[in-house]
């Protein structure tokens, strides 16, 4: 905390091969159970409480663990506030994430489709948008052309779609087999490079600050008392 900046930490669960028996064996209400009390109460015996449930789909298809899973995270969702986000490649699974969401009663404005950049139709961000998803572009810093992700926040801007938008680095990282880790990437590339790119291609100082500040606040936000 000595830059002042906020540390939401998520509650959730990855997806297959790294699902545990201790997933199974819960079920859909111990895992709704279990995320509700990590949001509401805190993770483990620290105290600290997490404040977004975070999950990964296959690329191609949503498993039967994984609807389980979104469907429990889904309910914890609608008893906290809290969004729920999901490393997504494709915008079928993406879609298909959002109808579980809403069947549980849940509202697709609190689902992030985390990475979706990558889907190569920006027709399914179009789509994800009209429901009211957060499309959330991350890599931001690692594509060699960062003319890719320009082009796709002006058409969501053209669309009408800029209060939808997330801008991500997935900076920092480490190499284990250099000492120390090797050179971490540095967390200024938004700021200092990626920012002013969308300004020179005609994006207003209120758009920037639209997605930079405004969005992400309304996307995490929670109000625990209206829950």
């Amino acid at each position: 905390m000595a830059l002042g900046l906020p540390v939401v930490v998520a509650t959730g669960i990855f997806r297959e091969p790294w699902i545990t028996q201790w997933v199974d064996q819960q079920g859909e209400e111990g895992l709704r159970a279990w995320m509700e009390h990590e949001i509401k109460t805190g993770i483990e015996t620290t105290g600290v409480r997490a404040g977004w449930i975070k999950l990964r789909s296959g690329d191609d298809e949503l498993s039967a663990a994984q609807t389980v899973l979104v469907r429990a995270a889904a309910r914890a969702g609608a008893a906290t506030g809290v969004v729920i986000g999901s490393h997504t490649v494709g915008g079928r699974v993406a879609s298909r994430q959002v109808d579980v969401i809403e069947a549980a009663d849940y509202a697709a404005n609190r689902f992030i489709w985390i990475h979706a950049q990558v889907e190569p139709d920006f027709a399914w961000n179009l789509e994800l948008a009209r429901r009211g998803a957060w499309i959330e572009y991350d890599g931001i810093g690692d594509s060699p052309v960062d003319r890719v992700y320009v082009d796709r926040i002006q058409r969501m801007w053209d669309e009408g779609f800029g209060d939808r938008i997330l801008l991500s680095q997935d900076r920092g990282w480490y190499d284990p087999v250099k000492p120390g880790g090797g050179v971490p990437k540095p967390y200024t590339y938004l700021t200092d490079v990626f920012l002013p790119k969308l300004a020179d291609a005609g994006l207003t100082d209120q758009q920037i600050r639209q997605m930079t500040v405004h969005n992400p606040y309304t996307a995490y936000a929670t109000d625990y008392a209206a829950h």
